[in-house]
């Protein structure tokens, strides 16, 4: 996701998608995220794959994107080191070949000069070259982009990157809310419920000084004088950092220890390269806003984009292996908020080649010939503030393990799964997904699925709930009565999810004076309250953006991008940490057994987050349809595979 971060969670919920920030389906799941679903016309020969997505692309700057939307877009305009085959086989992408070094820490990747920068248009204007991913890189750690997904090229093991990093994060907070505070008027705002307009002005002016003051204490407390100071060895980080271009076809890329999923991460939409001078001649302001202001390398061309309307890709004709490209064009149509019935609709009348099916429309199409039903790494659960913001009598319980606990085992997920969603998703208690990454070779967990020494931690017991409940409630000191509000997407499906949490909490809770409400949200609207921490429960999920458990796991260390529970445990850090970079990144039995600890940690002792279900996908799909291969992790599909059977 995204974890797929999801971010993910507009990305989060797809038709048939599996992946990290995958894309969704609005009628499978809370609605606000993304679907698509497919037909296919042929006129003179020409194959187009018609598709329905329900959400914008947010950017094509691959050091900004992090929905699944724009994860999608970039996987089939852009093209990077590598690419998914079926079942995420890594396939030659502009590197046409690589070597890796005895010690796993030198990858030297030999660029295809057949790879070239293309127009909108068609018209070619330069080679791939080396340098094109030493400049998108460098923007991907430049405090000045301020990507959320800096935090990749630390994953990838990259030399530098967590020195990079650590510094790179204070220095984006500091710039981040600066620029904010600079942009703030009081004009923006409107007398209201809140307060007047000038009492909200000041209230958010207050905020954001203290982020700002906040974000420069920590920058001191690394040993800089001034934030003048850090800037500039900032630079000096950034030039240390373990890539470079050997040549203009040969890149290289040292690690700190070697990462057994750093292949696979080449082909994440972060990792793709730009050219910089086009950037220039553009200006980075403009750079990606439209079809004519962005260079493509990849199989399709942008060619048409109107916002909430459709977007329109295009077989790149100068694609280094354009005569295995089957589709002459991608046509998306963008509708928010398609119920499912509507979409099957769209289906069983042929105008389009894949619908998602949710609810009764399982069991009404879930047995014919032409329908697929698909596992997903997707897992979703309520976020749960403990200590992000302003301590209120709600957070302080909520700080309570025993709290949290008590509100996961209260919870029956099975209605969820099996009367909300009816979608083939399952019941978690987990944060790693089933059936999705396996013990390294020449261990003793050799095969073994993740989930196979934890199924899961504090299942559903009602009457162990209340026990918990009331010992939380005794040992906080918290009285009287608790109301916690549950953010939740707007939607039906959404709203009756919200429904089944709160019933099961006010049923079990209320003779101990809890009352839950849920409050429908716009996404933006309710990722902006998550990160501020103007929140209690919070419905999100996380979809991985590569093939290991530390793609669920590291986002909730302390003061992590990610980390939006106020959660903090040394113990749990120094798991991660040692298992990423430390002395066990090098011993993969011992790393492997170190992230086991470290989920049972996060969930089995301190319920950091409550897990509710891990996404399964009941969908109806063209027989006509070939090589329509869902990924588990990174873009949701590679297009240049799909291939219509003549009729």
């Amino acid at each position: 996701m995204n974890k797929k971060l999801v971010s993910i969670f507009a990305a989060a919920f797809c038709a048939f998608g599996l992946v990290a920030c995958s894309s969704n389906d609005a009628g499978n799941q809370p609605s606000g995220e993304s679907q698509q679903s497919s037909s296919v016309s042929e006129t003179n020969s020409n194959k187009v794959l018609k598709l329905l997505q329900t959400s914008n692309i947010k950017s094509l700057l691959p050091w900004q994107a992090t929905d699944n939307v724009s994860f999608l877009m970039l996987g089939n305009i852009l093209e990077g080191l590598v690419l998914f085959g079926e079942n995420g086989e890594i396939k030659p992408g502009v590197a046409e070949s690589w070597d890796i070094s005895e010690d796993g820490l030198t990858y030297t990747f030999h660029l295809n000069q057949d790879a070239k920068w293309v127009k909108a248009d068609g018209t070619e204007v330069a080679p791939v070259t080396a340098h094109d991913f030493v400049y998108s890189w460098t923007k991907l750690i430049d405090p000045q982009s301020g990507a959320e997904y800096n935090f990749m090229l630390e994953t990838a093991g990259v030399v530098g990157a967590s020195d990079a990093l650590g510094l790179a994060s204070n220095l984006v907070t500091y710039n981040t809310s600066s620029k904010e505070l600079a942009a703030l008027k009081v004009e923006d705002y409107e007398d209201g419920e809140t307060g007047t307009a000038q009492e909200q002005y000041e209230e958010a002016k207050a905020d954001l000084e203290a982020s700002v003051a906040s974000a420069e204490e920590a920058i001191k407390a690394l040993g800089f004088a001034s934030v003048e100071e850090a800037n500039t060895n900032m630079q000096t980080l950034i030039d240390q950092l373990g890539f470079k271009a050997i040549d203009d076809y040969t890149f290289e890329v040292k690690l700190a220890t070697p990462t057994p999923y750093f292949l696979s991460l080449m082909a994440f939409p972060a990792f793709y390269p730009v050219n910089e001078a086009f950037v220039n001649e553009v200006t980075e302001d403009k750079f990606g806003t439209s079809v004519d202001t962005f260079l493509y390398n990849g199989p399709f061309l942008f060619t048409e984009w109107k916002i909430s309307k459709s977007f329109y890709l295009t077989k790149n004709e100068l694609y280094w292996d354009a005569e295995n490209v089957a589709l002459s064009g991608v046509d998306f149509t963008v509708i928010e908020d398609v119920d499912n019935n509507t979409q099957v609709s769209l289906y069983t009348d042929g105008t389009v080649m894949t619908a998602g099916l949710s609810g009764q429309n399982v069991a009404t199409y879930g047995s014919r010939p032409d329908a697929v039903a698909e596992g997903d790494a997707g897992v979703f659960y309520l976020e749960i503030n403990q200590g992000n913001g302003a301590m209120t009598p709600e957070m302080k319980l909520l700080s309570n393990a025993k709290a949290r606990k008590a509100i996961n085992m209260a919870i029956d997920k099975s209605f969820i799964t099996d009367e909300v969603l009816a979608n083939g998703s399952t019941v978690a208690d987990y944060l790693v997904p089933k059936d999705f990454v396996y013990g390294p070779e020449g261990t003793k967990f050799e095969g073994k699925d993740f989930r196979s020494t934890y199924p899961g931690f504090n299942t559903y017991n009602v009457e162990e709930a209340k026990k918990l409940w009331q010992e939380a409630v005794a040992e906080t000191g918290v009285t009287g009565a608790i109301d916690l509000e549950l953010l939740i997407q707007t939607g039906d499906t959404a709203i009756k999810m919200g429904s089944a949490i709160q019933n099961d909490l006010n049923e079990a809770f209320s003779e101990f004076g809890l009352t839950v409400t849920v409050q429908p949200v716009p996404f933006p609207e309710k990722l902006a309250r998550v990160s501020a921490g103007n929140y209690e429960l919070a419905f999100s999920g996380w979809l991985p953006d590569y093939a290991d458990p530390m793609t669920f796991l590291d986002m909730f260390v302390t003061g992590g991008g990610h980390n939006n529970l106020g959660y903090s445990n040394a113990d749990y850090d120094q798991l991660i940490n040692d298992s990423k970079s430390g002395d066990l990144a090098t011993d993969y039995e011992a790393r492997w057994e170190a992230l086991i600890n470290a989920e049972e940690i996060l969930l089995g002792q301190d319920q950091a987050l409550i897990p509710l279900y891990q996404k399964g996908t009941v969908s109806l799909r063209s027989l006509n349809l070939i090589n329509y291969w869902p990924q588990a992790v990174g873009p949701d599909y590679f297009y240049k595979w799909v291939d219509i059977k003549e009729n």
